[in-house]
């Protein structure tokens, strides 16, 4: 039986722009090119800072335990430069390079913008990453960090290390931060989040960051509340279902036999991605779904509602049992959202027909129950 081709790798030009889509760790970032045409994916670039490496990341390879500062280090680049444009400049990719490209990245100076930044040059000044050869003449060091010289670049890369080794700055202080993930459902209760997040935290929300999107309203999520620290929950990783909406579900290629993504799943993981993906955001946590373990709740994005966002654009429908978690004041946008979809029909419901009423138009009866804010019965 013939095996399935493999995807051509993307083979970037020498130097171009790019988008950061997220942050692996303090040395490498994940670059979003452009879709070559309407519904084609965006071609996607891991990429890695040439001559310098930065502390592993928490793993089940590591113990969840990070390596001394290395959360530090991802955590400055994430917040610098994820879902930016930023300039490349490719040294190594191909055979020789495995998996991804190595080179250097570059980007306006954030508090003066006619300032370049060479990255890589500027993470090690800051310790949060170590050149791979230490020592070495720093004199006469070139003005231009980022410069074509190889070895001007090098001796930048020196020059910053004994500023950072001076400044004990990042990996260099006596103490650096070293995060140990704890997984809901092993290490704590997820309602244990709850209750402790509507009690401690201002205004009953939550602050996170999004590592990961499973699909276009399942998220993994890392607590990085200081509010949360005394409680012991701060670092805490969690599985996030968005309230009020459902999406497709993207397949899984690695079971035998794969199972294939339902339509526009990965569309909708795609758009939510671009949006919510390593951001920084509040959550509101209603509870947890039957197992206890994956946690309901409302993402605060400053530029709008993600949920009513999905359903407008036909990439998800209203999800009963977690709508029902929610304030009666929150619904009326997702319930808007979702008719306008399908009045459109709408990619999820492009098959959708309205009702037709086979009984009297009006008539009169007793409320008995009250489901939500507009569903009577």
């Amino acid at each position: 039986m013939s095996m399935p081709s493999a995807t051509p790798m993307t083979i970037l030009p020498n130097r171009g722009t790019a988008k950061v889509k997220s942050v692996l760790s303090g040395d490498t970032v994940v670059l979003l090119g452009r879709a070559a045409g309407e519904g084609r994916k965006a071609p996607e670039v891991t990429f890695t800072f040439e001559r310098v490496t930065a502390p592993r990341m928490a793993s089940k390879a590591n113990d969840n335990v990070d390596d001394p500062g290395a959360f530090s280090s991802r955590e400055w680049l994430r917040n610098l430069c994820v879902g930016k444009t930023i300039t490349f400049e490719t040294r190594k990719q191909g055979a020789t390079a495995g998996d991804r490209v190595y080179g250097l990245l570059f980007m306006p100076d954030p508090s003066d913008k006619t300032n370049t930044w060479n990255l890589s040059v500027e993470s090690v000044r800051r310790g949060f990453c170590t050149p791979k050869v230490l020592g070495g003449d720093v004199e006469d060091i070139s003005n231009d960090d980022g410069g074509d010289s190889v070895e001007d670049y090098e001796k930048a890369l020196q020059a910053a290390y004994k500023e950072a080794q001076a400044s004990r700055a990042g990996v260099h202080a006596e103490k650096p931060l070293v995060r140990k993930i704890m997984n809901a459902g092993d290490e704590f209760e997820a309602m244990t989040l709850v209750e402790k997040s509507k009690r401690l935290c201002t205004n009953g929300s939550v602050t996170c960051v999004i590592e990961y999107v499973f699909d276009g309203s399942r998220f993994r999520c890392i607590v990085t509340d200081p509010e949360l620290e005394s409680a012991g929950l701060l670092y805490g990783s969690f599985t996030l279902i968005l309230a009020g909406v459902a999406c497709p579900r993207v397949g899984n290629p690695r079971l035998n036999p794969p199972t294939p993504s339902e339509p526009y799943a990965e569309e909708a993981r795609d758009f939510v991605e671009l949006r919510l993906l390593q951001r920084e955001l509040k959550i509101s946590l209603y509870g947890t779904d039957k197992s206890g373990v994956c946690l309901v709740g409302t993402v605060h994005h400053p530029r709008g509602n993600i949920g009513a966002e999905i359903l407008k654009n036909g990439l998800g429908r209203i999800s009963d049992w977690t709508i029902r978690m929610m304030s009666p004041s929150d619904v009326p946008p997702l319930r808007i959202a979702e008719n306008a979809a399908k009045r459109s029909t709408l990619k999820v419901f492009e098959s959708y027909a309205p009702p037709k009423l086979t009984g009297a138009s009006e008539f009169m009866g007793t409320v008995v129950e009250v489901i939500s804010g507009d569903t009577l019965l």
